[in-house]
């Protein structure tokens, strides 16, 4: 009959694994790794924002320097599970962003000229009137005028929902648009 000691590789392995905390609880363990801090107060602040300043979360990202994915994942989570933690580096940007920055964006207005080529490359991938509309939160003529260029500008906030919309549609990053139409 065979012995029943353990290897001091089985003990080793054994003693790792009581010892060892459970990974929700390293996840959560910013202090281990203080580049990361706790994602909740931050997604707060961030629907905070939305609600006051009456702007959807794009604009926050953009005011913010934040990637759009970040903060996608942040608000909407990814495969169902909320994101626990975010850099220290986005969360300080996050934070420095106040409602007064974001309001403005709504009313202050610039050149609509890039804003209908985005409109247009959307359009060129099949998005919809309605789709490209709703998402710029604009009436369906504004956005087909917008697209034929009989508007000569538009607010900050439209123009940059279609750049966001590119992005998100893997057509452009911020600013490379007019290389490609």
């Amino acid at each position: 009959m065979p012995t029943l000691t353990m290897s001091p590789t089985d003990r080793t392995t054994q003693r790792r694994a009581a010892t060892r905390k459970p990974a929700r609880q390293r996840m959560l363990d910013t202090q281990a790794n203080p580049e990361w801090v706790l994602a909740a107060p931050f997604r707060a602040h961030v629907t905070h924002l939305m609600e006051t300043a009456q702007v959807p979360w794009p604009i926050v990202a953009y005011q913010a320097g934040v990637p759009l994915a970040t903060l996608r994942t942040l608000l909407f989570g990814r495969h169902g599970k909320a994101r626990i933690k975010i850099t220290h580096q986005y969360a300080t940007q996050l934070i420095d962003v106040r409602t007064e920055d974001l309001r403005w964006m709504r009313h202050s207005q610039v050149s609509a000229e890039r804003t209908g080529t985005r409109i247009r490359l959307l359009r060129s991938r099949h998005q919809s009137w309605e789709e490209i509309a709703e998402f710029l939160d604009i009436d369906i003529a504004f956005c087909q005028s917008l697209a034929r260029n009989e508007r000569t500008c538009c607010s900050t906030m439209v123009d940059i929902l279609a750049q966001s919309a590119c992005e998100t549609i893997g057509l452009s990053r911020w600013d490379d648009i007019d290389a490609q139409y």
